[in-house]
């Protein structure tokens, strides 16, 4: 209670959330009147604690969690009759639920102002980390008890605000038109459901026809709220520098998905019988599928590391302990073999070594060297000129660039992709 006047309704708001706050109490307005000289209009604030009321049940009958339970606390703000200012009757200075040791990470308490709205704002058009956004809050307003979630929160409105009507696909597309990229879809048929996007940046398509002799292809996911996986090219320059040359986001990872954005990228060579020489993938049986009907005279190699991390885990499946290292050896010399007698004679020398482990050598042949030996053993990849790539790292790496710089937003997607072509170097 107090006999304190204020001179505006905004004074003995701001006051009684402050004295609140001070006591470990969330002050909110139930019910505010101004007087308009109709009859029962009167000048009037109710503030009830924020644990006030019961929580509504919905239509079906169920009740979610809520953080009401009836409290009885209740301030009257009224104009004194004798003109000194607003006074405060406290109708009940009771609680019926204990008070926080600390109010930090209260909704109501974490909201941002308006100045701290424009901070995340500015810090989101540069693409600033929620996390890295939190902390220059911290910084900047030193009371600031805001936790991430408002971040997040704000983000999402100026992103809805950017869109406005249209939906996430569509802004898509606009910001993809406006930034001036080579962009091509496919829906399904009599629907507005799309099944894949392909977009390629035009310097992406200069570097494709200068730089064609070889591409490293790769999905990567967590990239979208659709779980739709990301499918990323990239190139090599003359000075082994790596470049973004386009990127599609597909309903499924289906060799005919694969085909419609291969024939796509096909159409941004400028002549039409250029093709890359060497397409580095994963064993991934639909896009090497792909490759073979869209690019019949590229060389599809596979990724060396990937093929010797499933041989380790193999070999530690099937093989004692004291015999994996030699084995692991034994592999890499036939992988590394230097012409096809040598593969012969080091094959040999691990069939010996694997005679009591069928499982594991039956596996490495059947999987790997009867149907791909062409695709990662030196003694056939050395005949083709792949500049030096026998893994799919320039990709993994630009995935890592990529998601380090990816925020939520179809916004940040489209900036982040022409970030990554102003800056080639991923690695």
């Amino acid at each position: 209670m107090t006999t304190e006047r204020f001179g505006t309704r905004e004074e003995v708001i701001r006051w009684i959330k402050e004295v609140g706050i001070d006591n470990k109490v969330i002050v909110i307005i139930s019910c505010s009147d101004t007087e308009t000289g109709k009859r029962g209009r009167s000048n009037k604030i109710i503030f009830d604690c924020d644990k006030g009321g019961k929580h509504k049940i919905s239509d079906s009958g169920t009740q979610s969690a809520s953080k009401k339970c009836g409290c009885p606390f209740k301030i009257r703000s009224t104009p004194a009759k004798d003109g000194s200012g607003w006074k405060i009757d406290v109708k009940c200075g009771l609680h019926n639920h204990g008070l926080p040791d600390r109010l930090e990470g209260h909704s109501f308490i974490g909201r941002l102002t308006t100045d701290e709205k424009q901070h995340v704002a500015d810090l989101a058009k540069r693409h600033v980390a929620p996390r890295n956004i939190l902390l220059s809050l911290q910084d900047k307003f030193p009371e600031n008890v805001t936790r991430i979630t408002q971040v997040y929160k704000h983000k999402s409105v100026i992103e809805k605000e950017i869109r406005g009507p249209r939906s996430e696909i569509q802004h898509l597309f606009k910001l993809i038109e406006d930034a001036g990229y080579v962009y091509w879809s496919r829906k399904q048929d009599d629907s507005e459901v799309v099944r894949e996007i392909f977009w390629a940046h035009p310097d992406s398509v200069k570097l494709l026809n200068i730089f064609p002799i070889v591409l490293v292809m790769d999905s990567t996911y967590k990239t979208n709220k659709y779980r739709q996986p990301l499918f990323e090219i990239v190139g090599m320059t003359s000075t082994e520098l790596t470049f973004a040359v386009g990127f599609a986001y597909m309903e499924s990872e289906q060799t005919q998905n694969f085909c419609s954005v291969l024939e796509k990228l096909k159409e941004l060579f400028v002549k039409k019988d250029m093709c890359p020489q060497v397409i580095l993938t994963d064993r991934d049986l639909a896009l090497m599928k792909a490759i073979e009907v869209m690019f019949p005279n590229s060389i599809n190699l596979l990724c060396r590391f990937h093929i010797n991390k499933n041989v380790g885990a193999k070999c530690k499946q099937h093989v004692v302990n004291d015999l994996q290292k030699t084995i692991d050896t034994l592999w890499m010399e036939v992988v590394w073999a230097s012409d096809e007698v040598e593969y012969g004679q080091r094959l040999h020398q691990l069939e010996q070594a694997c005679v009591d482990y069928s499982g594991f050598i039956n596996y490495v042949k059947d999987t790997w060297l009867t149907p791909h030996r062409h695709r990662f053993v030196g003694a056939w990849i050395n005949r083709v000129l792949h500049l030096g790539n026998t893994t799919t790292k320039r990709v993994e790496s630009a995935h890592w660039k990529l998601k380090q710089m990816l925020g939520n937003s179809i916004g940040d997607m489209v900036k982040c992709w022409e970030a990554m072509n102003n800056n080639l170097r991923l690695q």
